[in-house]
Order: C-alpha cells, then sequence, then structure tokens
C-alpha cells in the first residue's frame, strides 16, 4: 500500500485577516485545530503534518501541531514546495496531500477517493473539480512533485495548483463528486466576512465535534441554501485572479483557463 502523507501549509502572517488560522470557530476550537481533526480523522491518510515556516511568528503553531497529535514541520517561509518535498523525503511518502490552512472546509472526507483514483489509473494528480474555493484538496505523487519543482521557480509556489494541475506535463484526474455545479461559492477564509461565513456554515450544519461525520455534502447543502443569510458567499465574475510574477487576469479568463485543464484531465463520477 503507498504511504500517504498529508501537509497541512499553514502560517500566522495575514494580512486581512491577522492570525486567521487561530482564530476560533467554536469555543476553544481554532481553524486550524478544525482542519487537522478533520483530516486526521480519514483512513486514507497515514500521516499529517503542519508545515510552516522558521520565522518566528510561526512558533505557536508548532504548539497547535503538538496540541492536536500531529508532526510538524519548519522550512522556507516563500518556497511551499520546499516544505512538502522535505516532508515527503522524511516520511519516504508515496503519495502527499497539499491542503491550505484557510480552508477549513476541503473536502477532506474524499481524500480517500482521490488516492484510490490516482492510484488505479497511475495519475500524477487529483482534485475535485466544481467545487467551492478552498473546497478541495490536492493529491499527487512525491515523484510528480519533484518534477514539478523542477519546471518552476520555488518561491512562487503558493501557486503550486496551476503548475501541478496542468495536463501538458502531469497525468492529471478530476473527480466529480456531485452533479451540481458549486464553483462560483467560496469556502476560503481571507477576510472577516469569510471567517463570518465560516462560523454560520458550522452552526448550520449541526456540527457535534464528531469529524467522521463531517462531510463536504453537509457544508454544500449549506452554503448553496439562499434561505440561510451569510456573507462572502458568491465569487464575484467581475473579481480578479493574481497570478505568478504579480501578473492578474480577470475571474471570467481563470475559470475558462480551469476549464481547459479539467477537458485535458482524466474524469470519474461519483454520482449517477
Amino acid at each position: 500500500m503507498p504511504k500517504v502523507v498529508a501537509c497541512i501549509i499553514a502560517r500566522t502572517v495575514s494580512q486581512r485577516l491577522p492570525l486567521k488560522v487561530l482564530r476560533d470557530m467554536r469555543p476553544h476550537l481554532g481553524m486550524l485545530d478544525f482542519l487537522i481533526q478533520y483530516v486526521k480523522a480519514q483512513d486514507a491518510v497515514d500521516e499529517v503534518y503542519v508545515c510552516t515556516s522558521r520565522e518566528p511568528v510561526d512558533d505557536i503553531l508548532v504548539d497547535v501541531a503538538n496540541r492536536n497529535g500531529v508532526k510538524h514541520y519548519r522550512g522556507s517561509s516563500d518556497e511551499v514546495i520546499q516544505r512538502m518535498l522535505a516532508v515527503g523525503e522524511i516520511e519516504n511518502a508515496d503519495i502527499l496531500i497539499r491542503i491550505t490552512g484557510d480552508n477549513p472546509f476541503t473536502a477532506a472526507d474524499l481524500i480517500g477517493s482521490q488516492v484510490e483514483f490516482l492510484v488505479k489509473e497511475n495519475l500524477d494528480y487529483v482534485r475535485i473539480g466544481d467545487m467551492p474555493v478552498g473546497g478541495t484538496t490536492e493529491v499527487f505523487t512525491r515523484e510528480a512533485l519533484v518534477r514539478c519543482n523542477e519546471l518552476m521557480d520555488p518561491k512562487v509556489s503558493e501557486y503550486l495548483m496551476l503548475y501541478m494541475f496542468e495536463p501538458k506535463h502531469f497525468k492529471c484526474g478530476v473527480i466529480k463528486a456531485f452533479e451540481k455545479d458549486y464553483s462560483d461559492y467560496s469556502l476560503t477564509v481571507d477576510q472577516p466576512d469569510d471567517f463570518t461565513r465560516t462560523k454560520i456554515i458550522l452552526e448550520a450544519i449541526g456540527f457535534s465535534g464528531n469529524f467522521k461525520e463531517l462531510s463536504i455534502s453537509k457544508v454544500l447543502e449549506v452554503i448553496s441554501d439562499d434561505e440561510i443569510e451569510m456573507p462572502a458567499r458568491i465569487i464575484k465574475p467581475s473579481g480578479s485572479v493574481k497570478l505568478p510574477f504579480d501578473k492578474v487576469i480577470s475571474y471570467k479568463e481563470f475559470q475558462e483557463d480551469m476549464a481547459r485543464r479539467r477537458e485535458a484531465s482524466l474524469l470519474l463520477k461519483l454520482y449517477e
């Protein structure tokens, strides 16, 4: 069986919402604590790492990892890919999972399906398609990540998805988990309204504290229910997307490029 290691990429530095990964989603349950426990609950994951920087401001994230019973790795503040490569080597991992610390509702309960699809079809990279921004984990082989590192400038590896999810260079797979397209919604936490939305969703799904019962389907049901009032639900089509090297494109252009990548990838549907 392949060894699967999840890397939660997190730092405390955030300008629009300071210390966001440490903020409580409910009393005594910070956003990063929540995400760690959600990922730990998945049987397909062998090890979980909090991957952060060596900067003193991130010392507290070691405490978060320790109290949640997971490992940590501290590396370059800029080169996210370096942290993941180091963890892959330390653990002799076959498969790595990239999860961003400001995406508490990432579809961790679908990781098993992603790993199974990647192994069965001998793919390099798998994501969940038609999901809200911040709604999918990224699953890939360590060997593919090594090759990706040779193709890119490591200093822009916060944009790793744009390099790994590229069928021109890698064997990519996309899982369509639900018939409905949720790609116009957002689950990522970047600004105060996003965090307010996150707490509303958590309350609305009736989360009991059992992470084995938590699922992205429950989250999607809530975020698409227009009768539940919440801010920052929909991504404005007039918005823009920042790319590596300070390039900026419209959200429409970004969606068109993502569609190109999906169409060139192997598709798996989980619904009838």
